[in-house]
């Protein structure tokens, strides 16, 4: 038995030592690393914020022109490059004869371009559509577009009101 004892008081000594070498050692501190990625991918966008009523006014029916504007105001991504087109509005659907409408059928004539009242008709096609590239997102970055409208009355219309919707479609 007292080997038994003395073997085990031994083994419980040498364990005891054992603990203090340990303790007497300096720890090795472990680093581990790893990544992760952030990203963000933005993609192209455009928006029509407003495209503004053209109203040559009331009065009488005078003969000669009148020229009006409005405006389309538009965002799109910065860089992103983008194209406006006018339709030929509801009553003639043809960008070269626009004509307003009133309820008995007759119909005024007039004309959208993008550079002025006398400058060339603002349409759809690659040719005729006004082109930009975008400044940003946001209200500091709005772009606005004037649309430059004219009519010519002959002085024999009839009383009456007269109109046409045109459709902005904006490309990009």
């Amino acid at each position: 038995m007292t080997l038994r004892h003395g073997r085990h008081t031994w083994i419980r000594r040498a364990g005891l030592a054992g603990l203090g070498l340990l303790c007497a050692l300096p720890l090795m501190a472990q680093t581990l690393t790893d990544t992760f990625v952030v990203r963000m991918e933005i993609q192209g966008s455009c928006v029509v914020l407003n495209a503004s009523d053209i109203d040559f006014g009331t009065g009488a029916a005078m003969p000669g022109q009148k020229e009006m504007s409005g405006t389309i105001r538009l965002q799109c991504t910065k860089d992103l490059p983008f194209t406006v087109g006018l339709d030929g509005g509801r009553t003639t659907g043809d960008v070269n004869a626009r004509a307003m409408e009133g309820a008995d059928g007759v119909r005024i004539p007039y004309t959208l371009s993008r550079d002025s009242a006398t400058g060339p008709n603002w349409g759809n096609d690659s040719s005729s559509a006004a082109s930009g590239v975008g400044a940003g997102l946001g209200s500091a970055h709005e772009i606005a577009l004037t649309v430059h409208a004219k009519v010519e009355v002959n002085g024999d219309e009839p009383a009456g009101q007269y109109a046409d919707t045109v459709t902005v479609t904006l490309s990009y």
